[in-house]
């Protein structure tokens, strides 16, 4: 897509607008002017732009400060000084000039237009919109349509494809014999990947007796698209044949698509979709997470002469075979299925008495007594058992697995049941596709939707999204729980694309064609619906 620089006048050959004459008594040419001053101006206008497009900027510019000198009030002059300074980079000089001619004529149409297109082709957008409206806004302004292909331009260099598509129609309608419009039009159509209606435009371009090297070469990327084979090389032959040195003709030989402005504007398309889903979708880790370690504080000790009841247990013994006075350290005989710490006593003063010093944890009370020189006696929480005795440890009980018992809870070993998605309501587009049934699971007695996600292997997270929970909710017995998402497919509306579809559920377009077993060259109705879910591994 191009912009349109308004030339309100005509680039008319230049011989004949001043003519010479000699004096009898001098020897030197006398100009006699055949035109008023703002003539005179136009003329050196359409001077500067030919040497502007032979390449000649100092010849161009010299005409241009010779029209603002003979028409200091003419727009023309000031506008088509602008077109220079920007095309020598100069910015900010243009910039200025364009501010001159606004402040002669303010709503001059052909004036805003172009100010409009240099301010978008610098990139203030929201500026250079706002100039364009005002030249179409003005009455009698007569080139609407080129003004509206600005806007198009414009919008698609923000990425704004939908704003552009509604421009570049305001721009057909208002001159439907625009050939620029209608192929931007099926350009844009293209890069969404509406096939169809690209093709429509271009019949339209064709009705009216139009014919390129752009035409042509879109035409044959559509039917190349839409696997046309024969078609496209039937066009292809065209091409080559009758534009031969166009660089779409040289594309089509070397077989270098990318490059074309068509595809380049689809792949404009694509990023900028995936960019508006990316940003949509929240994020779902965290490539660097901070880890807050908290360190657990001691408890408070109870009093100077107690060790903490929560932490250890200190067992002595008058046995003739330890020393009383020298605690025996237990840390060391400590398995997992032990409940209490033990830990060796280094204030506690020897017991004189010769009774065990027993200290409690949990009301639960652990006794050592003495036994023969041979054997310890240990009570732990399970059942007493006498175990020989390694020296300078305590053992304690370890229950036999064989004797543990749990209560049996009868499963629910109902088979999964299928039920009929929630999004049958619109008949799908290719019927000899066969939609498939969502699997669901009626709760049963002590069941939960962490039960289920363990037992069929599926996340959480879908499950509550799938049947619209909160972590909160509990199930009901007899409920039903959809075990896959319950929305298979999706309705068409009109302006629907197979691209669009693909892009807002995150899907390929060739996954998306070969579940409903479409061809390149279908056709999307209203009111009929696509398959969204692999049928083959869909169920579980």
């Amino acid at each position: 897509m191009r912009s349109y620089w308004v030339i309100p006048f005509a680039l008319l050959g230049l011989s004949g607008c001043v003519t010479e004459t000699h004096s009898v008594t001098k020897n030197s040419p006398v100009v006699n002017s055949e035109m008023n001053n703002q003539e005179a101006a136009r003329t050196r206008i359409s001077l500067a732009l030919e040497y502007l497009k032979a390449g000649n900027n100092t010849q161009a510019k010299f005409n241009l400060e010779r029209a603002a000198k003979f028409a200091p009030d003419l727009p023309e002059a000031h506008y088509t000084l602008a077109y220079y300074f920007e095309q020598v980079k100069e910015y900010q000089q243009a910039k200025e000039a364009y501010k001159t001619a606004l402040k002669l004529v303010p709503n001059d149409p052909n004036t805003l237009n172009n100010y409009g297109t240099f301010l978008c082709r610098i990139g203030e957008y929201d500026e250079a919109t706002t100039q364009l409206l005002k030249a179409i806004d003005t009455r009698g302004y007569l080139r609407v349509s080129q003004s509206y292909e600005n806007l198009a331009l414009c919008a698609v260099k923000q990425d704004k494809f939908e704003l552009a598509l509604d421009y570049l129609n305001s721009a057909v309608q208002h001159d439907g014999q625009s050939q620029s419009a209608l192929i931007a039009l099926a350009g844009l159509y293209y890069a969404k990947s509406d096939l169809h209606q690209a093709l429509r435009v271009l019949e339209r371009y064709t009705e009216n007796g139009f014919i390129s090297s752009r035409s042509l070469f879109l035409e044959y990327l559509l039917h190349q698209e839409m696997g046309h084979l024969e078609q496209s090389e039937k066009i292809a032959t065209t091409l080559v044949q009758t534009y031969p040195q166009s660089y779409q003709a040289q594309a089509i030989i070397k077989e270098e698509y990318n490059n074309s402005e068509f595809d380049v504007l689809r792949e404009q398309y694509r990023k900028a979709k995936v960019a508006e889903i990316t940003e949509q979708s929240p994020t779902l880790y965290n490539a660097q997470p901070k880890i807050k370690i908290t360190r657990k504080k001691a408890p408070k000790r109870e009093s100077s002469n107690n060790i903490e009841a929560a932490q250890s247990v200190i067992v002595t013994s008058s046995s003739n075979n330890v020393d009383s006075s020298s605690p025996v350290s237990l840390r060391a005989s400590l398995q997992t299925n032990s409940a209490v710490e033990v830990q060796p006593q280094l204030s506690q003063p020897a017991n004189t008495t010769g009774a065990p010093i027993v200290e409690e944890k949990n009301q639960a009370t652990i006794q050592a007594t003495e036994t023969p020189s041979n054997q310890v006696r240990v009570v732990s929480f399970g059942e007493q058992k006498t175990v020989q005795p390694v020296q300078g440890q305590v053992q304690f009980y370890q229950p036999d697995p064989s004797q543990v018992r749990f209560r049996e809870i009868a499963e629910n070993s109902a088979p999964v049941r299928t039920a009929k998605p929630s999004s049958t309501s619109a008949p799908l587009l290719n019927p000899e596709v066969d939609l498939p049934n969502v699997p669901v699971h009626t709760v049963g007695l002590g069941e939960n939707l962490f039960s289920l996600s363990v037992k069929y292997n599926v996340k959480m997270a879908s499950l509550l999204k799938w049947n619209k929970l909160k972590e909160s909710d509990r199930l009901q017995i007899g409920q039903q729980v959809y075990l896959n998402n319950p929305l298979t497919t999706h309705i068409i509306q009109d302006g629907d694309s197979l691209y669009n579809i693909a892009t807002d559920y995150q899907l390929q377009i060739g996954d998306l064609m070969r579940w409903n077993k479409l061809t390149p060259d279908v056709e999307l109705a209203a009111g009929h619906s696509l398959l969204i879910v692999d049928p083959s591994s869909y169920t579980l």
